[in-house]
C-alpha cells in the first residue's frame, strides 16, 4: 500500500505546484511591473544582459563580414565609376594646362612680334629634323608668305627675344630651319656684363661654344650671351642685336686648352618648341 502511496502523493504535489505557479503568474500579470516576478524577471535581465552584449559584440563584425560580402558587387561597380571619374578629371586638367601653355606661348609670340623691329611672320613648327648630324625643324611657311633663306628665325617674349635659327631652305609652303645647336651654325656673340664678344658655335646635343674669346676674360658663370649685329672672323651679322642665345655655363681657362672658351647653355627647349616668328629682313654686317 505505501508503494501506491507515493506516486499519488507526488501527484498531488505536482498539481499543487502547478496550481501555485498558474495563480502567481496570473497575479502578477494582472499587477504589471509590481508583481511578485518583477523582481525575479529583472534580476534575470539584468544577469543575462552582459552575456547578450558579449554574444552581440561576438557575432556583429561576422554580420558585417557577411552583409559586405553580400555589397562586393555595387562597391565594386562604384569603385569602378569613381576611378573612371578620376581619371577623366586628371586628363581634363593635363588638358587644361596644355591648352593654358600653348594660349600663354601664342600671347608671348604675340607680344614678340610686336616688340621686333623688322617685320615677322608667325609659323608653327610640323617637322623635327633633329638627329646626329644635322638639327633643323620644319615650319608651316614659305616663299609664298614671304619667307626667304638667312632669314632669322626667333621665340619667346617680348621680355626675353629668343634666337632659334636661320631659315637654310625654302617652298612654297614649308621652310627648314638650322637651329643654333646645329655644328654648321655660328653667330656673333657678346656677354653680358663684361661685353666680350666671340663666335658661338653649335656642338649637337652639348652646350654652345663660345670661341675667339679675348685672352684674360674673366667669367663668373650664368651670364646671358645675345647676338651681335657685325661681322666677326667672316661670319656676317644675320641678326638683330640683343637677341637672347643662352646663359654661361662654362668658363674654359686658356691654360686648359689652346684657346679659352666659354659653354653657353641654349634658352630654347628645342624639344619643345611650338611657335617661331621668322624676321623678314635682316640687320646688315
Amino acid at each position: 500500500m505505501v508503494t501506491r502511496q507515493r506516486p499519488r502523493s507526488t501527484r498531488l504535489l505536482v498539481v499543487a505546484l502547478v496550481s501555485i505557479s498558474l495563480a502567481v503568474i496570473t497575479l502578477d500579470y494582472r499587477q504589471g511591473d509590481s508583481g511578485p516576478l518583477a523582481g525575479i524577471g529583472g534580476a534575470a535581465k539584468a544577469f543575462m544582459a552582459p552575456m547578450q552584449e558579449a554574444v552581440t559584440t561576438a557575432t556583429e563584425p561576422v554580420g558585417d563580414f557577411f552583409s559586405g560580402l553580400a555589397n562586393l558587387p555595387s562597391l565594386a561597380d562604384e569603385n569602378e565609376r569613381l576611378k573612371e571619374e578620376i581619371a577623366a578629371l586628371t586628363s581634363k586638367i593635363q588638358s587644361d594646362g596644355y591648352e593654358q601653355a600653348q594660349y600663354q606661348g601664342l600671347l608671348d609670340l604675340l607680344e614678340l612680334s610686336q616688340a621686333l623691329d623688322p617685320p615677322v611672320v608667325a609659323a608653327v613648327v610640323v617637322g623635327n629634323g633633329v638627329s646626329n648630324f644635322e638639327y633643323t625643324i620644319t615650319i608651316n611657311k614659305g616663299s609664298n608668305d614671304g619667307i626667304a633663306k638667312d632669314q632669322p628665325v626667333a621665340t619667346g617674349s617680348a621680355d626675353a627675344q629668343m634666337l632659334v635659327g636661320r631659315v637654310v631652305a625654302v617652298t612654297p609652303n614649308s621652310a627648314d630651319v638650322r637651329l643654333i645647336i646645329d655644328r654648321d651654325y655660328a653667330v656673333a656673340a657678346t656677354i653680358e656684363g663684361t661685353r666680350e664678344a666671340g663666335l658661338v658655335t653649335g656642338q649637337g646635343d652639348q652646350d654652345l661654344r663660345m670661341g675667339l674669346v679675348e685672352p684674360g676674360t674673366v667669367v663668373e658663370g650664368d651670364e646671358s650671351v645675345f647676338t651681335q649685329s657685325y661681322e666677326l672672323n667672316g661670319e656676317a651679322g644675320l641678326y638683330p642685336p640683343g637677341m637672347l642665345i643662352g646663359q654661361v655655363s662654362r668658363f674654359v681657362p686658356a691654360e686648359n686648352v689652346t684657346q679659352e672658351y666659354v659653354e653657353v647653355r641654349p634658352a630654347v627647349d628645342f624639344e619643345t618648341l611650338q611657335f617661331v616668328l621668322v624676321l623678314q629682313s635682316r640687320t646688315e654686317a
